[in-house]
Order: structure tokens, then C-alpha cells, then sequence
């Protein structure tokens, strides 16, 4: 009940306006969320909501991204510290607490209650809209959940997807723009230079503005013409000037948002003419093409996958880490990089399962693979050394073990604890490698404070 008060004291102890890491649940205190409550808030009135799902369970990312759209724009923001990557269930059951938690002490208009995830979090987000409970979604580097029914034929709910150009969902986010285009969804997918990672600030900000101009149209919120202005000069402002298939995007996405808003007989004729282009025409050509070529590469390396660590893999591996590494920019680069982080996800989920099932010689050779893609790496080699001890080849398991340490491995405890190490523990070779793992500075650790 502590922060319950906290929470009706806002406006008297100086907490209004301020992020709380960690709200432990009143019918469940095992369920935890972060919050923040714009510093206006006042129970009189009803607010929009935000909820938030980190596959990692760190809540508190997206909440202090968004608190300062959420504080501009008076929303409440909630991200849950249990939900993550894994079983539905567990993910089912943060969400019913961190709802019901927050419904029992805030004022929420549940007709624009909202939900924003990352990866398999914006799966998890994207699935509370299909089931009714959220009528907006904010999704960073996925979409929608897997499922044999492939996407709705009518979407319910408004959409708004993010993915960087080195994003290995990049794929996913540009066919699901096509999909949602040929359904008449509501939705806006932006692309920026990052990888697979929460939006930016800015562009969090720009999806709860986008939300204010969907409720507005739809009638949910009370229409401002001096915010539709200003957002229309934002992102008109925002236009590529050249007439190239960039600004044929941006006027298609404008046009759709401000539909109904504001005269745009001007701009719907400059996007048709457009449309009907050499350069559009060709620039779209260039886009399939570029993506089936991505496709085709990771098609090839999944069935090389299935032969082990070959030459051909090798060689592929090695030209990809270096466009990877290039300096310059460029769509080479961006593509390689999402290759390499492409093979890397689906190899690790694949490695977990054969962990799983105690397949250790197989997982030892998808590592290997894995770590030809990102050599180096502490995690991989960890992994390897695991995978190789399980299989029984204690020699290769204390080299990769020894490399990982060498790679910046700071979780001692964790390695003398695994019990696919338990028949090494007194060679030597274990020793020197745990003694290099404890001299590694440790990993920085979330503070839990209250801000």
C-alpha cells in the first residue's frame, strides 16, 4: 500500500511528475511493474494508459522513454518487470496484474488504453490488441504474433511499428507495411539507423503524437486544430524534398493521418502522380529485390547450417563480417548486419531448444557456427564451453571456456554453479579460466531507485 500513497501524495510530497522503477502489485507483490503518472494527473478526469513488455522484463526502458511524451501529452505509462521472452502464461499473468493494479488506484479511459513492446514484447503487446484489450499498438523490431491464420483480414486497432536498418526484423517490419497497406489498416512504420532496439525518444514521441491524431479522428479524444497544425508542420517539414521513393513513402503515410483533418486535395495529387513514376516504379523494384536477395542469403546459410561448420559457411561467414565492419555506410553494410544478427537470433533459439532436449553434440555445432559469424563473443563462447562439456569433450570445452573469459566473461558464480562443469572443476585449466572471469569487471546492474 506504500506506494499507493505515494501515488494520491503526488501533488504534496514533490513525487508528481517522477518515475517509480519498481510498483509492486497489491494482490500480488511477486508482480512488479514501473510507472509514471504525468504530474498533472488528478483522478477527476480519465487518462490514456501505455502498457509495456521488454522481452528482458526491464519495464522501466520503455517507461523512462516515453515519460516525456507522456508528461507533454498526459498519458500514464506502466512497463511490467516480469513479463519477458518465454511462455504465454507467465506473460498472461503480468499482464492481468499490472492491469488490474493499475485500475484499482488510477483513472484510466479504457478506450484508449495502448500497449508498446520490443521483439517478442511487441508480439505480447500486439497480442493485446488482437484480443480486444488495447486499441493501439507501438511495436519496435516485430509485429504480430505467429500464428497459422496469418494477420486479421480487418485490423481492429491502430499500428504503429518502428525497426532500424540493421534491425534483423527489418524484413518483417517492410513486408508487414505492404500487408497492413492491402488490409486499410490505421498504421505508420517508420524506419530509422539502429538496430534491434526500443525507439529512440523522439520517435516514441512521435507514435504518442500519432496516437493524439488517431484519437482525435476517431472521435476518443477531443479535437485540437492547433495540435493538428503544428503536427502537420512537424512532419511536412519532416518530407524529403527530391521527388524519389522516400517522399512518395512520407506523403502516402501523410495523407492517411491527416485524412479528414485538413484539405489535401494538393498532396493527394503530387502522391498519385508520383506513384505513377519511373522513379517510384524502379525505386520499389530495387526494394523487392534487395529484400528477396536478403532472404535467398539466409535461406542459404540456414541449410548450410544443417551440414555443420563447412568451408562454404566459413567463407560466407568471413565476407559478411567484413561488409559488416566497413566504415562507410551504405545498404551492403546495413544488410550484412542484419544477416549476421539474423543467423545469430535463430541460431541461439535453436541452441536453447537442443539445450533443452540435452542435445549437446549438435548445440556444440551450432555454436561453433554461431561463433564464426561473431567471434569474440563472451556469450557464444560461454555457450560452446557448456555445449562441448554436455557432449563430453572436456579439452575443447576448457578452450572455448578460457576464450570466453578472455572475451570479458564476468559471471564466476554462475560458471562454477552450471552443472555441465561439474566434472571439470579441478582440472587446472577450469581453474586459471575462473580465475580470468573474476578479474573481469562485472556487468552494471539496474539501481532500483526511485527518480
Amino acid at each position: 500500500m506504500a506506494w499507493l500513497l505515494v501515488v494520491r501524495g503526488m501533488a504534496a510530497d514533490g513525487l508528481a511528475g517522477r518515475l517509480l522503477d519498481k510498483v509492486a502489485c497489491q494482490a500480488d507483490p511477486a508482480q512488479q511493474y514501473a510507472l509514471y503518472v504525468p504530474s498533472n494527473y488528478t483522478p477527476e478526469r480519465k487518462w490514456p494508459i501505455i502498457l509495456c513488455f521488454d522481452p528482458g522484463a526491464r519495464g522501466q526502458v520503455p517507461v523512462e522513454r516515453l515519460q516525456p511524451a507522456a508528461e507533454k501529452y498526459g498519458y500514464i505509462v506502466a512497463g511490467s518487470l516480469n513479463s519477458r521472452n518465454g511462455p504465454w502464461a507467465a506473460n498472461a499473468a503480468a499482464i492481468r496484474a499490472v492491469v488490474r493494479d493499475v485500475e484499482s488506484h488510477l483513472s484510466i479511459d479504457v478506450r484508449r488504453l495502448y500497449s508498446a513492446g520490443l521483439s517478442g514484447g511487441a508480439r505480447v503487446a500486439t497480442q493485446l490488441a488482437l484480443g480486444g484489450l488495447a486499441k493501439g499498438v507501438i511495436a519496435c523490431s516485430a509485429g504480430f504474433p505467429t500464428s497459422d491464420d496469418g494477420l486479421p483480414g480487418k485490423v481492429p486497432f491502430v499500428f504503429f511499428g518502428t525497426a532500424g536498418l540493421e534491425d534483423f526484423n527489418h524484413g518483417e517490419l517492410w513486408r508487414l507495411d505492404a500487408e497492413l497497406e492491402s488490409r486499410k489498416a490505421t498504421h505508420r512504420i517508420v524506419f530509422f539507423n539502429g538496430g534491434h532496439e526500443w525507439a529512440s525518444v523522439g520517435l516514441l514521441t512521435d507514435a504518442v503524437e500519432w496516437f493524439e491524431l488517431q484519437a482525435m479522428k476517431s472521435g476518443t479524444a477531443v479535437r485540437n486544430d492547433l495540435f493538428v497544425a503544428e503536427l502537420w508542420d512537424k512532419r511536412f517539414a519532416s518530407l524529403p524534398k527530391d521527388p524519389t521513393l522516400e517522399r512518395w513513402k512520407a506523403l502516402q503515410s501523410l495523407v492517411a493521418d491527416f485524412h479528414g483533418l485538413r484539405n489535401l486535395t494538393e498532396w493527394e495529387r503530387e502522391t498519385k502522380q508520383l506513384g505513377l513514376s519511373a522513379v517510384v516504379k524502379t525505386g520499389l523494384k530495387a526494394e523487392r529485390r534487395a529484400q528477396q536477395q536478403e532472404d535467398d542469403l539466409l535461406a542459404e546459410l540456414g541449410d548450410l547450417a544443417g551440414g555443420g561448420a563447412s568451408t562454404r559457411l566459413k567463407k560466407m561467414a568471413a565476407d559478411l563480417r567484413r561488409q559488416a565492419a566497413l566504415v562507410e555506410d551504405s545498404p551492403e553494410r546495413q544488410m550484412a548486419r542484419r544477416v549476421v544478427a539474423g543467423f545469430g537470433s535463430s541460431g541461439r533459439d535453436a541452441t536453447r531448444s537442443l539445450f533443452a532436449s540435452g542435445d549437446y553434440v549438435e548445440a556444440a555445432e551450432l555454436l561453433e557456427m554461431l561463433v564464426e559469424f561473431r567471434p569474440g563473443q563472451a556469450r557464444g563462447l560461454y555457450d560452446l564451453a557448456r555445449a562441448r562439456a554436455g557432449a563430453g569433450d572436456r579439452k575443447k570445452a576448457l578452450l572455448a571456456l578460457t576464450q570466453a573469459g578472455e572475451a570479458g566473461l564476468s559471471d564466476a558464480a554462475r560458471v562454477e554453479a552450471d552443472p555441465l562443469f561439474k566434472k571439470l572443476l579441478n582440472e587446472p585449466a577450469f581453474q586459471a579460466a575462473l580465475s580470468k572471469i573474476r578479474e573481469n569487471p562485472p556487468e552494471l546492474a539496474g539501481s532500483g531507485r526511485i527518480r
